[in-house]
């Protein structure tokens, strides 16, 4: 993710400076706008009274409703206002119809009252009648039909309760770099399976120094400290095992911005330095995370990384790369289009990517002498090919 930015030597990441009191309740406001009413039920609810509010021909009044109804009701308002949208200058002139249609029905009328002669006819009053029934009646059919949808959608999503306590606990603390840093955070941690997968197999060493070599924001890191956290309070997810409770966490990142969103939110949890990963010396590590981190350096440069990763990693240590894998069809070809369009929104216009098979990234880490497993599949829940290796740098040097 960094390790082709400007040379420097390691350097403490320093926080951004704090934020005045009213960028702080901004960011508690968005946080509570955005988790509040989080259970599938009560999402479908949001939906459901959301559209049913949309669907009332009370126009101006929608936000405030929606605000109202899900502050009383306990229920996620942005969802609610969202679902409001249903009703839109495209699909308005069609739901309006319907609904004076079916009020016309409710009363005992028929269709052929829709044409503007027959409407002259029942007047304003009556016409008015019909669509505040028939905005009460295609209101509760939609909103019921819309809000199951979003049930049935979602409960089969829904992730345990301790695990999504997990990932808010690891997110939240990004609110201190911005809220922009915060959705980033939540949205990796909840859509890319790669750092649940590593705590929930127990794969992280206990103790040492854990390593993330272009650490980005820090993720994985703030999902150990969570963890721990957890663990200390015994609300760890059923089945999973202990996190490395006594590992130091330390994490190196080229780009200062994103390096002091990361020290501004692990502040006194872990060190982030701010350092090119092709120059800057490595400590010594227990464990070593590369994390889609080598296919932006050119092929050399990958075998020098990985070459003084095996150097700075202890006896038996692990080294875990996560990379595309160019022999992965569609989803490759996703992978990398995603990559470019990331690499033109950061303004990288020449940004050059260079990705191998994940059959050859298991040769190139044997060729460093580590022990490889094989590939494991990571790609669960998104449309990207990506693999997770595990190489282990032998107890022994042979002989």
């Amino acid at each position: 993710m960094s390790a082709a930015e400007e040379s420097a030597a390691p350097a403490a990441a320093e926080p951004p400076p704090r934020r005045g009191r009213p960028g702080r309740a901004f960011a508690e406001l968005v946080y509570r706008l955005r988790t509040e009413g989080g259970s599938p039920a009560r999402q479908a609810w949001a939906v459901a009274t959301g559209v049913f509010i949309g669907c009332l021909p009370l126009y101006g009044l929608h936000l405030a409703l929606c605000l109202a109804a899900g502050r009383l009701l306990g229920l996620n308002r942005i969802k609610a206002y969202l679902a409001a949208q249903l009703n839109n200058p495209l699909t308005a002139p069609f739901l309006v119809a319907s609904e004076i249609g079916a009020g016309q029905l409710l009363r005992g009328g028929s269709l052929a009252g829709l044409a503007p002669a027959r409407l002259a006819e029942r007047g304003a009053a009556g016409v008015g009648l019909d669509l505040a029934l028939g905005s009460l009646a295609v209101g509760t059919v939609l909103g019921a039909v819309l809000g199951a949808a979003t049930w049935l959608t979602l409960r089969g999503r829904r992730r345990p309760a301790a695990v999504e306590t997990l990932i808010e606990a690891a997110a939240r603390p990004y609110l201190a770099a911005g809220v922009f840093h915060w959705e980033v955070v939540r949205g990796k941690l909840r859509h890319d399976p790669v750092y649940l997968d590593l705590l929930r197999r127990g794969a992280l060493p206990a103790g040492g120094r854990l390593l993330d070599l272009g650490c980005g924001r820090g993720i994985l890191i703030a999902l150990v400290v969570a963890a721990r956290a957890a663990a200390a309070r015994g609300e760890l997810p059923a089945g999973w095992p202990s996190p490395p409770m006594n590992a130091a966490l330390h994490g190196i990142e080229g780009r200062p911005r994103i390096a002091a969103a990361a020290a501004a939110a692990l502040a006194g949890a872990a060190t982030i330095e701010v350092a090119d990963l092709t120059a800057a010396p490595l400590p010594p590590a227990r464990a070593v995370l590369l994390l889609d981190v080598l296919h932006y350096l050119p092929a050399a440069a990958q075998e020098h990384l990985l070459a003084r990763a095996a150097e700075c990693l202890e006896p038996g240590g692990v080294l875990f790369v996560r990379e595309a894998d160019a022999a992965g069809g569609a989803r490759f070809l996703a992978t990398r289009a995603a990559e470019r369009l990331c690499a033109l929104a950061r303004g990288h216009l020449r940004q050059r990517f260079r990705y191998r098979s994940g059959e050859k990234w298991r040769r190139l880490l044997a060729a460093q002498g580590f022990a490889v497993a094989p590939a494991t599949p990571l790609s669960a829940g998104t449309p990207y090919a990506n693999v997770l290796l595990e190489a282990r740098k032998p107890e022994r040097a042979a002989s």
